[in-house]
């Protein structure tokens, strides 16, 4: 099959890592694949697993708020910059006419990226044959309104074949934070979490020194993904070690990439010998593996990332701008016994340090496995509904 992703991360890269692994699962398989890509580049030419990328001009945006789309250049979006873009795209998928499209987010999320989606969904429609349209979707949903639901559905009526929850039914399902779910006609199909197990986080330079990799007792591993609104709890890591029953242990800062400098030098500035403060390491599941506790947000990588490892949590929720989803993901794997959640407001260097000592005694041994092979159950997935359109032009069933 000829496959098209469509992916818009804005503040994290979590959304382009889950389509990189969907994009070589389906590219594995034999199918030509072509990844989409419209923020700012995050991805390695070596990382790309036998499929196409195509970058699109680059929106994002500025300090965790959403409400403003920027240019990469941080110029607000033009109505020029806008058309440039959308032409941009719908002429890639004219030209190679997909006989899949996949959207991520849209239409559950992404709203600012309709003038550009819309005419994309319009002409793919009037394609003879059309081609079928999923829309991917993670674990968890940002709470919306009721009328926001309710468009929501309305589009996804007008525009898409199915949906992909990347989530395990038996922890997370798309009506869980989507209340309107069951008025969904398309088919709904949850493929388990979409974790690629030979997944690392991108080394971003900065020292890498290994000299304390192996000293014992167990290392305190402490991350904050791309690192744009991970400063505070960085931070608040520095300061907790100071107060902490586990302050003989060696601490590891890890600081992505979206992290300004001068904060990343300020971190470095304040560590005592025992802290070890260096950007994303390629490592970083071997990390965690060896690791005593790790003290990371909620995203849907690094906690899936930690789920892989097995190795106990302190999880601060990014809860700024009125966000929602990963305080509901710390929630789960609280519930589940893998976590201990410090809400963003509450956090202080003491409470911290009592987080990671009581996350220090959780016992996984009674923890659930999680589903985690979302890419290939995607993959079989999206081919019975290719199968059956060639069959008869009927809607697809998981």
């Amino acid at each position: 099959m000829r496959i098209h992703i469509y992916v818009q991360h804005l503040l994290g890269g979590g959304h382009v890592v889950r389509m990189r692994a969907l994009a070589t699962a389906l590219a594995t398989a034999g199918h030509r694949v072509t990844l989409i890509c419209g923020g700012v580049p995050t991805d390695r030419r070596e990382d790309r697993n036998g499929y196409a990328c195509l970058q699109l001009p680059a929106i994002k945006i500025a300090d965790g708020d959403f409400t403003q789309l920027l240019q990469a250049n941080d110029a607000p979006l033009s109505a020029d910059f806008k058309r440039r873009r959308r032409q941009q795209l719908l002429q890639l998928v004219r030209a190679e006419a997909p006989q899949v499209l996949i959207i991520e987010t849209f239409p559950f999320g992404r709203r600012a990226l309709r003038f550009e989606l819309l005419p994309l969904l319009q002409m793919v429609s009037r394609m003879t044959p059309r081609p079928l349209t999923f829309c991917s979707v993670r674990d968890i949903l940002q709470l919306r309104s009721a009328a926001r639901y309710r468009q929501t559905i309305a589009e996804v009526q007008a525009w898409f074949d199915a949906v992909l929850v990347h989530a395990d039914p038996a922890v997370s399902t798309l009506a869980d934070t989507f209340p309107l779910a069951a008025q969904l006609s398309a088919e709904v199909f949850h493929s388990g979490y979409l974790h690629s197990a030979s997944r690392a986080r991108q080394s971003s330079g900065g020292n890498n020194d290994n000299s304390n990799d192996n000293q014992s007792p167990a290392p305190i591993i402490v991350s904050a993904g791309g690192g744009a609104v991970g400063f505070q709890l960085l931070q608040t890591a520095l300061a907790a070690k100071r107060v902490s029953r586990m302050q003989d242990r060696t601490w590891r800062i890890l600081v992505g990439p979206n992290l300004p400098s001068a904060q990343y030098h300020e971190l470095k500035n304040h560590a005592d010998p025992h802290i070890i403060v260096q950007r994303n390491r390629a490592d970083f599941a071997e990390l965690l593996a060896a690791c005593a506790v790790s003290i990371s947000q909620a995203g849907y990588n690094t906690v899936l990332d930690a789920v892989a490892a097995n190795c106990r949590s302190v999880l601060v929720p990014f809860a700024r701008y009125g966000e929602t989803e990963q305080t509901h993901r710390a929630q789960k794997m609280s519930q589940m016994g893998r976590a201990v959640v410090v809400p963003e407001p509450d956090l202080t260097p003491p409470q911290l340090a009592a987080a990671i000592e009581r996350a220090a005694n959780l016992d996984l041994s009674h923890c659930r496995t999680l589903k985690m092979d979302g890419a290939a159950a995607s993959t079989a997935f999206i081919e019975e509904c290719f199968a059956r359109q060639q069959r008869a032009p009927t809607p697809c069933t998981p």
